[in-house]
């Protein structure tokens, strides 16, 4: 919700957003056998018409805050270094792990 706040979305839309992403639960059925349901924390509903732009405005700034080089396309994301001494690949392992979580 802090990111949409920080692309100017706020108001009634805002909270229009996070009721559609708020309290969703899913469960798992194989073969006509279903599991639990569990609460969703993250991600956006698949389907809706506002999910794609939910999710650029998730993901338009990930690369902001890397010294790597990356690419985004769709719902993939590509970070490079060119690796020419052991702190290249320093810097590289740490830019993976600033966009793991």
């Amino acid at each position: 919700m802090s990111k949409l706040k920080a692309n100017g979305i706020n108001g009634i839309l805002l909270q229009c957003i996070s009721n559609v992403l708020s309290h969703r639960r899913q469960c798992v059925s194989v073969k006509g056998s279903f599991s639990l349901w569990l609460p969703v924390v993250s991600g956006v509903p698949q389907g809706s018409v506002l999910s794609p732009v939910i999710f650029l405005v998730f993901v338009n700034d990930l690369l902001d805050d890397l010294r790597s080089s990356g690419k985004l396309f769709s719902d993939d994301v590509n970070i490079y270094r060119r690796i020419r001494t052991p702190h290249d690949s320093v810097i590289l392992q740490d830019d993976l792990e600033k966009i793991q979580v």
